[in-house]
């Protein structure tokens, strides 16, 4: 998977699945990609936990699913027991639907092709706390940040580490083209998480420079100065994979298209009872 942001695809695709613009299949592709996948905390037995949820939130009457990036410090928009907060924390994302939340940490190796066992968590969760951050909130406050962070780097001047990663820096630049959504994503939610994804690959880039180039000063006080940058890549992140929620809580025009409604002629398969989907347990 180009992004291995599970929550963040399911948010997106299982939305877009919801409102009729995708297959059932094509979520589960973009969703499980590499890895075996297996019900953990919460979850009955079953083939596949993703499909198992998506199912279950069509049937409790889920119009829309929303992503949270908890991060410590910073829990907003996460609900549920606190062992489920724990996981999610860790995880660094959760997505809920009604009635009930997922997140999935990594497992232990497999022998297989397959790669690292993913263990899929699930909570029962009542209302979700608000967390309102509108797209275009988040756009200001990316490029606030972004011209604030450059402005402090060149004052300070602690930009010259920047030579020793430049390479890596220029193919960080390119994590934007590598995205994988729904082509009924809006497309300003497209366009903010192409951005902000591009600056998280940079600032993935920044820690894990290991030049050695740098006091402990330094990197403290370049830590200090991303730190504003990271809050609104993070921001960005969150309101770019719940364009959709955004979408349909607008009020609709008479006459207009319902935010988030099916595109003309979409239709969806009626997923295989092996894949957890709607058909199985029937």
């Amino acid at each position: 998977m180009p992004n291995e942001r599970r929550c963040a695809q399911l948010a997106a695709w299982g939305s877009a699945w919801l409102a009729g613009s995708v297959a059932f299949d094509d979520v589960l592709d973009a969703v499980t990609g590499s890895g075996r996948h297996v019900g953990g905390p919460g979850f009955g037995p079953g083939p596949n936990p993703v499909g198992t949820a998506l199912a279950e939130w069509k049937r409790a009457g889920t119009s829309v699913l929303v992503l949270a990036l908890p991060v410590p410090g910073d829990i907003r928009g996460l609900a549920g027991p606190v062992e489920f907060r724990t996981a999610a924390l860790t995880a660094g994302e959760a997505v809920f639907g009604r009635d009930f939340g997922l997140t999935v940490l990594p497992g232990r190796d497999t022998p297989s092709s397959a790669g690292r066992e993913l263990i899929w968590h699930r909570a029962e969760v009542g209302e979700l706390p608000p967390d309102p951050v509108s797209m275009a909130d988040a756009e200001h406050d990316l490029a606030e940040s972004i011209r604030d962070t450059a402005s402090l780097f060149a004052r300070r001047g602690i930009t010259s580490w920047l030579s020793d990663i430049a390479p890596a820096l220029s193919d960080a630049r390119r994590a934007g083209e590598r995205l994988h959504l729904p082509a009924s994503h809006p497309p300003r939610g497209v366009r903010l998480i192409a951005q902000a994804e591009r600056l998280s690959a940079v600032l993935t880039v920044v820690d894990s420079d290991d030049t050695g180039q740098l006091t402990a000063r330094a990197v403290a006080e370049r830590e200090q100065a991303l730190a504003p940058l990271r809050l609104a890549v993070r921001r960005a992140l969150l309101a770019g994979y719940n364009a959709a929620a955004e979408d349909l809580s607008r009020p609709v025009s008479p006459g207009g298209p319902v935010p988030g409604s099916s595109r003309p002629g979409s239709a969806v398969r009626t997923p295989p009872a092996d894949r957890g989907g709607p058909a199985a347990g029937r």
